[in-house]
């Protein structure tokens, strides 16, 4: 089994405001991607909040009441970035865990067949990358070898040094949909969409 730890701290300042609980398609912004989560083969998601924890987690309560899927936990530090957030989820997991798949909030059309997908794909000891149209995306698995590097990196920084020092780990699966794949930046993104 594979937890997931679902990104839900940041500010989203090209966005204007809080961007996660803005209404899409007649509910809040990061509901669905959350449901895909909670309806994959994950068999647990911690979700980490961070900017206006309080309004994120009210707006979960009211569609996920009681889900025994998912856990919260609050990032206070989230303004250092995703990492800093990633690291958190990483910090409460089960040590049994053999890996880890990282879910981006503000990804509404990642679907649970998407996610699952990417779960068969996976055999415990390589990073699991999704690549659209040549470009590598969210979400991944990370391997639990690879936690102690994470837990290493500037909170600053990207996880892309730890890409690029072990490529020979990563494994891409590619998807033909871009759209499924797609991130809410701005509000001109919701228009587009």
């Amino acid at each position: 089994m594979l937890p997931g730890i679902f990104l839900a701290a940041g500010t989203g300042q090209r966005f204007g405001s809080q961007k996660l609980t803005y209404p899409f398609e007649n509910e809040p912004l990061l509901v669905r991607g959350l449901r895909s989560c909670i309806q994959s083969e994950l068999n647990e998601i911690v979700v980490v909040l961070g900017y206006e924890s309080e309004k994120v987690k009210k707006v979960i309560k009211e569609y996920f009441p009681g889900n025994k899927k998912l856990r919260t936990i609050i990032n206070h530090d989230f303004s250092k970035g995703m990492i800093s957030s990633f690291n958190s989820g990483l910090e409460i997991l089960d040590r049994e865990s053999e890996g880890v798949m990282m879910i981006l909030a503000d990804m509404p059309f990642v679907s649970s067949s998407v996610i699952n997908k990417l779960i068969k794909s996976w055999n415990g000891d390589e990073m699991i990358i999704p690549e659209v149209n040549g470009s590598y995306t969210h979400p991944r698995i990370i391997p639990s070898c690879l936690f102690p590097a994470f837990l290493g990196l500037d909170q600053f920084n990207s996880g892309k040094d730890i890409l690029n020092k072990n490529r020979n780990k990563i494994k891409t699966v590619i998807f033909e949909n871009s759209r499924e794949f797609m991130d809410i930046d701005s509000k001109n993104d919701l228009i587009k969409f």
